[in-house]
């Protein structure tokens, strides 16, 4: 597994290497390049072979940057990539395994100078290392050594390619030009109009990886002292402003597509096959790589993973182009939100290709139109509930509920709503494995849901069997509906005694509350849970104002520290009052709607009738104790006729004869509980950085040095 330190070390000493960082000018047509790119090389897989393979060509790449500036090297070889994209895109047979090969290990190249020099320099170095070109080079690619110190961008040099004939000049670029612009747009070509086959899957692999990295001038824009305003930015102008953004339907249709089709990665790579070399003759990989296999490939899918780390190892290791698709989706979908961003407008915008509709492009007043990409939403939402425990999984599906309506609608419409809501209890479920973003989001998540009328009725006649990752009881049969409450009240709790954080609370609360009129045939550990909740609460709050009224602070178990001030005690207490009546809130639109259905929950409240007596102040504690009190009643008649103590059957027999006489004309009406998910302003301040940790965390491009350890550090403030 994997390539060792002594394989990768061996690229240090390669004499193709040594001559493409050296001082010697390379052109664009020279024969070397042949040389160069007839390689098979494994890329880094982990964090760890990126930090041995940077430690490999870290001396090449800096004798590099002290040459690239004179000797255009770079720049040619990105010549040299374009005239094998454009070969590869005229090709009739878009298939084609040789050039694929070396269009691959051109872009590979390309891509690891362009990781080095974002890490090293600021945008604007590297702009100058891609546009870098010399006009006076002497018969044997020699720099001539009076004007080795110009740019080439200085009148002496281009006073000197006038006065030398025997120059070999290289293609030039026009003064509106940039190999910035004409790289991406050489990258997007392929990724739209190159079908993915497994001669190109890791040619569109390393297309995607490389528009990623570009992009990742955003990490690292604190790191070289600059502010993140890549409004400036050449990058970010040429692919959201410029006319490569007019592609953004077709580029985001294509992201979708890798995604929903999930496609398995080929057992090898261009020949490459696990524990062989790093640098492979091609005369010997020629064959193994026209001879792929053709037995089924094993896929998240046909062999669901254990849990959700083996999950993410095998999207990057299985499924890498899917993963990293749904990685620049994000990348591009959440810079600058708002409507001039193209990319966000096709993915909100998308459409069912299953649906007959007629698709009509959107005007507005940036852009004349957009087509809204058609997709099959059925494979995307499979694909979505498949990979739904990864984190930036979780963020594209929350992207897609809340402001795609296509999607959404599709999301109410399809049977099996568990195969998406499960593996979100599921990450709730494990909060403190979890860090606070992926729990807020997935926690958004199931409120944006909940604001469906349908689904909050459907999810309670959906039986699930044994949820074995609910370790805390052994449940062998429990409904959706009643399983969401459970995880969800379970969350609330957890953020109550550590977290403390407000805005999850909130979500919590807001999503039983939309549940709330619809609850049916709550499990009973559900319905003790629910209740035994209300108690803790009421117990911590009165334990909190007894302190205070007593003036001994130092006893007080706080979760944070053990002594807290006054004020910072008394704003716990108002949020436990917020939370209590919330609950209070719940269980009585509960009784309202749907008391006949939930006989477990009126056991459960008369249980603990004495809990509620502590807030009779408020009004709708009035209609929680009128219904205690009317089974209470009946209860102590039964007994009473009985002789001797009713078990738990019993009672429930005379819950049930007593809901079916039950009129909820008793109760007090109070406003339907109906909460909506709102986005905060400004949301790019929270999704950018945030997308840019999941980019380095989930996906194929590791950031193992120094810099990158920084720029990961600046993204976490």
């Amino acid at each position: 597994m994997g390539i060792t330190v002594s394989q990768y070390s061996v690229l240090s000493s390669n004499e193709h290497l040594i001559k493409f960082c050296s001082s010697e000018i390379i052109c664009p047509n020279d024969p070397f390049w042949n040389q160069m790119l007839a390689f098979n090389i494994k890329p880094p897989g982990s964090a760890e072979e990126q930090l041995m393979f940077d430690s490999a060509i870290e001396s090449l790449l800096q004798t590099f940057v002290q040459n690239n500036l004179q000797t255009g090297n770079l720049g040619s070889l990105v010549q040299v990539f374009i005239t094998r994209a454009t070969l590869l895109l005229a090709s009739p047979v878009s298939d084609n395994v040789m050039l694929s090969w070396t269009t691959f290990n051109a872009l590979f190249v390309i891509k690891a100078v362009i990781k080095y020099l974002v890490e090293m320099v600021p945008e604007y170095e590297l702009c100058r290392h891609l546009d870098a070109q010399i006009d006076r080079r002497t018969g044997n690619g020699q720099l001539d050594n009076k004007d080795a110190s110009q740019t080439p961008s200085t009148p002496s040099s281009h006073e000197a390619h006038s006065q030398t004939p025997e120059v070999q000049q290289s293609p030039k670029l026009t003064a509106s030009e940039s190999r910035v612009e004409i790289l991406i747009d050489a990258l997007i070509g392929l990724i739209i109009d190159v079908p993915v086959t497994d001669n190109t899957y890791y040619l569109h692999l390393e297309c995607i990886n490389t528009l990623l990295v570009l992009m990742s001038i955003y990490m690292f824009a604190e790191v070289h002292g600059q502010e993140r305003l890549v409004e400036t930015s050449l990058i970010y102008r040429t692919l959201f402003q410029g006319r490569y953004g007019m592609h953004a339907p077709l580029l985001v249709k294509t992201l979708l597509l890798n995604l929903s089709s999930m496609l398995a990665a080929p057992p090898s790579m261009f020949g490459t096959h696990e524990g062989g070399s790093v640098l492979i003759n091609l005369a010997s990989g020629l064959w193994s790589m026209l001879s792929f296999t053709t037995s089924a490939r094993p896929t998240i899918y046909s062999h669901p993973p254990a849990d959700r780390q083996e999950l993410l190892r095998r999207l990057n290791k299985e499924h890498p182009v899917a993963n990293q698709s749904c990685l620049l989706l994000l990348a591009l979908a959440n810079h600058c939100m708002n409507d001039d961003n193209l990319y966000r407008r096709s993915l909100l915008c998308c459409e069912d290709s299953c649906e007959t509709s007629s698709t009509t492009p959107q005007k507005d007043a940036v852009t004349s139109q957009i087509t809204p990409p058609r997709i099959d939403m059925a494979a995307l939402h499979r694909a979505l509930c498949g990979a739904a425990g990864c984190e930036h999984v979780t963020l594209l599906l929350y992207l897609m509920l809340h402001s795609c309506r296509h999607y959404k609608s599709h999301v109410s419409a399809t049977p099996h709503i568990e195969n998406l809501i499960v593996p979100v209890l599921e990450v709730l479920y494990n909060a403190p494995e979890n860090n606070s973003h992926h729990i807020y989001m997935s926690l958004i998540i199931l409120l944006i849901l909940t604001e469906d009328d349908a689904l909050i009725k459907n999810v309670h006649m959906i039986t699930l069997k044994n949820p074995t990752w609910y370790t805390e009881r052994t449940i062998s049969e429990i409904s959706l509906g009643g399983l969401m409450v459970l995880v969800i009240i379970r969350a609330l709790q957890y953020n109550m005694t550590r977290v403390r954080d407000k805005y999850l609370h909130t979500n919590c609360l807001a999503a039983v509350a939309n549940m709330s009129c619809e609850f049916r045939n709550l499990h009973p550990y559900v319905a003790q849970r629910l209740i035994s909740l209300f108690e803790s609460l009421t117990k911590r709050r009165a334990r909190l104002c007894s302190e205070i009224e007593g003036g001994d602070l130092n006893n007080l178990e706080l979760p944070h520290q053990s002594e807290e001030k006054t004020e910072e005690i008394m704003d716990h207490i108002n949020v436990l009052d917020e939370v209590l009546r919330m609950l209070l809130e719940i269980i009585n639109s509960c009784l309202a709607h749907q008391l006949s259905n939930n006989l477990n929950l009126v056991y459960a409240l008369l249980h603990k009738r004495n809990v509620f007596q502590q807030h009779q102040n408020l009004h709708i504690t009035q209609n929680i104790e009128m219904v205690i009190g009317y089974f209470s009643s009946r209860l102590q008649r039964v007994q009473e006729g009985a002789g001797t103590d009713l078990g738990v059957t019993e009672v429930l027999a005379c819950i049930r004869k007593g809901a079916e006489q039950w009129s909820s004309d008793r109760l007090k009406k109070f406003p339907d509980l109906k909460f909506r998910y709102v986005e905060e302003d400004k949301p790019e301040e929270f999704f950018s950085p945030y997308v840019w940790r999941l980019i380095s965390g989930c996906g194929g491009v590791h950031w193992a040095s120094e810099g990158g350890a920084r720029a990961l550090r600046h993204l976490l403030v």
